[in-house]
C-alpha cells in the first residue's frame, strides 16, 4: 500500500465516504481502489447502496451527538450543512454523491478511481485552472 494514507483509525466503511482512494474490507484490511478488480468494486458499491438507509441514519446520529460548533460563523455553517443533509431526496441518492461511491462506480466500469479526463474532454489538473463543476455530459442521440 505504498502511497496510500494511513487509515488504521477506520472502524466502519462509512468513515471513508469522503475518500476516493481506499476501501476497508470485512477483515479490516485497507485496499486501494485502483488495485481492486472492477467486478469486486461493483459488488462493494452494491453492498454500500443496500445499506444507504442505515448509514444515513448512523451519520445523522453521530452529527447530532457531537459537540456544538463554537463561534458564530461555525454555527451558521453547521446549520446550513445539517439542513442540506436533512433535505436529501433519498439516502441512496445522498450516498451516491459521496467521493467513495463515485470512485467505486468509476472502478466498476474499469476506469481509475480518480479519472484524469472529464466527460467534457478537458483534463483534471491539480492547479484547478478549469472548474468542471458546471460541465454537462451532453445528450446521447440514438
Amino acid at each position: 500500500m505504498t502511497g496510500t494514507r494511513d487509515c488504521s483509525w477506520v472502524r466502519h466503511w462509512s468513515e471513508l465516504l469522503q475518500y476516493d482512494e481506499v476501501w476497508r474490507d470485512g477483515q479490516g484490511r485497507i485496499l486501494r481502489l485502483d488495485d481492486m478488480d472492477p467486478g469486486y468494486c461493483g459488488r462493494v458499491r452494491a453492498f454500500c447502496l443496500r445499506q444507504a438507509d442505515h448509514v444515513y441514519e448512523l451519520i445523522g446520529m453521530e452529527v447530532c451527538s457531537g459537540p456544538e460548533p463554537s463561534g458564530y460563523q461555525a454555527g451558521i455553517d453547521f446549520e446550513r450543512a445539517f439542513d442540506e443533509f436533512l433535505s436529501v431526496d433519498s439516502p441512496t441518492a445522498w450516498l451516491e454523491q459521496s467521493p467513495l461511491l463515485i470512485a467505486l462506480k468509476y472502478r466498476s466500469e474499469g476506469l481509475p478511481a480518480r479519472p484524469t479526463v472529464c466527460h467534457c474532454g478537458y483534463p483534471f489538473t491539480a492547479d484547478g485552472l478549469w472548474d468542471h463543476s458546471a460541465c454537462y455530459p451532453g445528450i446521447v442521440v440514438d
